[in-house]
C-alpha cells in the first residue's frame, strides 16, 4: 500500500492580494499601513522574516522586522491572529502589500517545511517509509509513502 500526499505552499498561504488591498485602502495613513494577517505561529514567523534577511526582534506579544527604510511590527490580537503594521518613509499601500505578501509567502514555506517534516516523522513511527518524493514546478511537494512489510 502506498499513499501520495501533495503539500502545496500556495494552499498554505492565508493572505491574498485582494484581502490586503481592502485593508490598505481602509487603513492607509501617510507612510503607514496596517493589515490583519493569519500568521499565528511566532516561531514560523520569525524564521520567515529571518529568511527574508530582516533584522528581527521580539518583545512580549510583538515581533518587529526591519529592513533598510521599511519596518513591519506584528502584534497578536485577542484572537491570537497577528496584526501587521508596516511603515517607512514614502511607503505606498502597493509597497506595503508587496512586503506583507512576501512575508506571507515565506511564512507559508515555513509551514510547508514543518508539515513535510512531521509527515516523514509520523510515517516512520507508523511503519511506513518514503517511497519517493519530489518538489514540483509550483513548489508543492509530492511524497509517496509505502507500508513496510
Amino acid at each position: 500500500m502506498s499513499v501520495t500526499l501533495k503539500l502545496r505552499s500556495e494552499a498554505l498561504a492565508q493572505l491574498n492580494a485582494a484581502t490586503i488591498a481592502a485593508h490598505t485602502q481602509a487603513n492607509a495613513q501617510a507612510g503607514q499601513v496596517t493589515v490583519r494577517t493569519r500568521m499565528r505561529h511566532r516561531d514560523l514567523l520569525t524564521r520567515a522574516l529571518t529568511g527574508l534577511r530582516a533584522q528581527v526582534s521580539e518583545t512580549g506579544d510583538t515581533v518587529v522586522a526591519n529592513w533598510t527604510g521599511r519596518r513591519i511590527q506584528f502584534t497578536y490580537g485577542p484572537d491570537g491572529v497577528q496584526v501587521a503594521h508596516v511603515d517607512g518613509p514614502g511607503l505606498t499601500p502597493a509597497e506595503a502589500e508587496k512586503l506583507v505578501l512576501s512575508v506571507d509567502d515565506a511564512y507559508a514555506a515555513e509551514v510547508q517545511r514543518q508539515v513535510y517534516a512531521r509527515i516523514k516523522e509520523r510515517a516512520a513511527r507508523s511503519g511506513m517509509r518514503v517511497e519517493s518524493e519530489r518538489t514540483n514546478a509550483d513548489q508543492s511537494i509530492s511524497i509517496t509513502l509505502a507500508a513496510m512489510s
